[in-house]
């Protein structure tokens, strides 16, 4: 999930690869290894550049000491106050919104400048004629939370959002680069890095106010019930309506990493499963998954997040096979909360399609879709998509059959990769919400 190829190295004029580390303002190697000598016009043209306008593409030097196409989204004056003192807030056109960054001019090759858009025009097209893609981004938002957005509300929210106001965070032992925006109160505004308790999640500017809160927090757990204890792993269920604050502080913390997650101000309505590592200093948080007390959906599922630094571990199955255990103690069918990003489908359907296909391995195909659905909690319809998706069923004399040619079976479940950390149900303690009290 968090997870990123190496970009793509880009080729000069000449077909060689270009991977140094010139400055804009640097001296250029010409044929030969000659250096070239900037010329007046050259350096007036560039100066005429300055400061870039927000919207330009050009080509920006990564991590990677290489060059990556870029759009500027923002620019700020520097406190060194030149003319052309800016630094850029620039998205990597070839890479998720999560590696948005600010970036200093010597990062920019100024060469390779395109003429800017002029997005206000841009908007004034197409306002009038709305593209697929935006219809599918309103229809996505709409279900995300944002019902009350049109398009230009959802454009001015696009814009409100666009800029990570969090740089890092501090949380226990690790600090975490975010990758989006997160609306926190006004009075964090300026705050380039936050630390948070990692116990009771509440947040502060200076790691100085962090060390005072340590010496005070009696907390070392999520403040809820742990109903699930096997090794060193917990899972706690914290209550929004009992825990207000700390359900808000988590969501702000989730948003840090989730790109489309609506911010629950009105956490009353969710219960919040904590995944922890446990050691001697305590239960420390690793994921979590949201899940509404009562969907008309049948939803069992609303967000789920594992934090960076335990990505890549098996926790995101975990948590999403934890949700489906739930699912069955309440002897209901369940489904995660849509839209789905597309990270999020394909957790599911590698879920999905292990558990039924282990399932259908063991009948040799003998079953139907509802009893599938009785046995794993997972909702007919997603089982439908995924059997579908596999070319394992087929509609016949107004029915679907299930086709289960064992060794289609086994290629299809050597695809989906390793299923994770398993659920030891005889380690869950729980008692579903609506036999509470």
């Amino acid at each position: 999930m968090g997870s990123l190829d190496s970009p793509r190295e880009r080729e000069n004029g000449n077909g060689n690869v270009n991977v140094g580390c010139r400055s804009p303002g640097d001296p250029k190697l010409g044929d030969g290894g000659m250096i070239v000598v900037e010329s007046e016009a050259m350096k007036k043209r560039r100066a005429s550049m300055l400061p870039l306008e927000v919207g330009t593409r050009v080509m920006c030097r990564w991590r990677d000491s290489k060059y990556h196409p870029v759009k500027v989204i923002e620019r700020r004056k520097m406190h060194s106050a030149g003319p052309n003192d800016y630094e850029y807030y620039v998205h990597y056109t070839e890479f998720n919104r999560r590696l948005d960054e600010w970036v200093k001019l010597e990062h920019l090759d100024l060469d390779s400048v395109e003429t800017v858009v002029d997005e206000k025009v841009e908007d004034k097209v197409t306002s009038l004629k709305m593209t697929r893609h935006q219809k599918r981004k309103i229809d996505e938002t709409h279900v995300e939370g944002h019902e009350e957005l049109d398009a230009a509300s959802l454009r001015e929210h696009e814009e409100f959002t666009k800029v990570k106001n969090i740089a890092t965070i501090e949380l226990g032992r690790y600090e975490i680069e975010t990758w989006y925006f997160s609306p926190f109160p006004p009075e964090y505004n300026d705050c380039v890095k936050l630390y948070f308790c990692e116990f009771c999640l509440n947040f502060m500017k200076r790691k100085e106010q962090l060390q005072r809160h340590m010496r005070k927090c009696d907390l070392k757990h999520p403040p809820g019930d742990e109903i699930y204890r096997c090794g060193t792993l917990s899972m706690f269920e914290v209550d929004g309506k009992k825990n207000k604050v700390y359900g808000q502080n988590l969501c702000y913390l989730a948003k840090l990493f989730l790109d489309h997650k609506t911010l629950y101000y009105d956490v009353d309505l969710f219960l919040f499963y904590v995944l922890c590592e446990c050691d001697d200093r305590g239960c420390h948080m690793v994921g979590y998954f949201s899940k509404e007390k009562h969907s008309e959906e049948s939803y069992n599922l609303a967000c789920i997040l594992t934090l960076p630094p335990y990505q890549r571990k098996g926790y995101g199955k975990f948590l999403i096979a934890f949700s489906y255990e739930l699912s069955k103690k309440e002897g209901k069918v369940g489904t995660p909360e849509r839209p789905l990003s597309d990270l999020g489908l394909l957790s599911y359907r590698g879920y999905w399609t292990r558990v039924l296909l282990d399932i259908l391995k063991k009948h040799k195909g003998n079953i139907s879709i509802k009893e599938l659905s009785d046995m794993t909690a997972i909702k007919a319809e997603d089982i439908l998509a995924t059997l579908q998706s596999l070319e394992l069923i087929q509609y016949r004399k107004g029915q679907h059959v299930i086709c289960a040619d064992p060794k289609v079976l086994d290629r299809h479940l050597k695809a989906a990769g390793r299923g994770g950390l398993e659920v030891d149900v005889s380690k869950l303690i729980w008692t579903p919400y609506k036999e509470q009290g």
